[in-house]
């Protein structure tokens, strides 16, 4: 009857725990969508720049003013990556991890008992045996 017990209040607490995922990840998923429409203004930015990177190289044939568009594009990628960097973070949450956690220690909690009264394959002892080595 103990276990029934126990077995209801960390059913419980797995289902707050799920809930309290659920928010964070309804957050981060709106992060998520922020981030994905900064990145539009961003690729359409590095679209003009490379754009006028090939108008300008056509016009100048490599002058150095050239350098000076290579170098906005390049700034336009870093951002570019930066927020894709965020994007990965974000949607870690969204797999629920700690509830997966709880989730594996309540499933291993269960399996236990059912091992219980077996011998220890290292010590030969039965796993609720507390006395010492068996004696053949």
């Amino acid at each position: 009857m103990e276990w029934l017990e126990h077995a209801a209040l960390a059913g419980g607490d797995l289902v707050r725990l799920a809930g309290l995922e659920l928010r964070l990840a309804a957050g981060d998923s709106g992060r998520l969508l922020v981030l994905g429409l900064a990145m539009i203004p961003i690729a359409i930015l590095a679209w003009i720049g490379l754009s006028t990177l090939l108008g300008w190289l056509v016009y100048v044939w490599l002058d150095s003013v050239a350098l000076g568009i290579v170098t906005f594009i390049a700034v336009q990628l870093v951002a570019m990556g930066v927020m894709a960097a965020y994007c990965k973070k974000f949607a870690k949450s969204l797999s629920f991890p700690a509830t997966n956690r709880q989730l594996k220690a309540l499933k291993e909690q269960f399996n236990e008992p059912q091992d219980a009264g077996k011998p220890d394959p290292d010590t030969g002892r039965a796993t609720g045996d507390r006395a010492g080595p068996a004696q053949a």
